[in-house]
C-alpha cells in the first residue's frame, strides 16, 4: 500500500508541497480521511480535488496520479485510459492486505 500512496504523493507534490498538504488537511477535515485511507476513498480524493482546484484542475491532478500509479505499477491497456478509482483499484488488488472494495 506504501507504493501506491507514494504515487499519490509525487503526483501531488508536482502541485507544490502547500498543496499536497491542504489536499492532505481538506480529506481529514471535511471526509474525515486520513491520507493513508485514500486508496480505498478514491472518490473523497476525487471530491476534495475538485473544491480545491475546480472541473478543470482536479481532471489534471487525477491524470497526474493515474500517471504515477501506472508507472510505479506497469498498468497499460490497449486505451491506456484509467480513471482514479479505475489505477488505484487495479493497483490495490496487485497488494496484500488492501481491501478488494474500494468506496465510492
Amino acid at each position: 500500500m506504501y507504493d501506491l500512496l507514494q504515487c499519490v504523493d509525487r503526483a501531488l507534490d508536482k502541485f507544490g508541497s502547500n498543496t499536497k498538504q491542504a489536499t492532505y488537511w481538506a480529506l481529514m477535515t471535511k471526509e474525515g480521511i486520513s491520507s493513508d485511507r485514500i486508496v480505498s476513498n478514491p472518490q473523497a480524493l476525487s471530491r476534495i480535488l475538485q473544491e480545491i482546484f475546480g472541473n478543470d484542475g482536479s481532471q489534471i491532478v487525477e491524470k497526474a496520479i493515474v500517471k504515477e500509479i501506472k508507472k510505479a505499477f506497469d498498468l497499460e491497456s490497449p486505451s491506456s485510459h484509467y480513471s482514479l478509482t479505475d489505477a488505484l483499484e487495479i493497483a490495490s488488488s496487485e497488494l496484500p492486505g488492501i481491501p478488494e472494495t474500494i468506496s465510492v
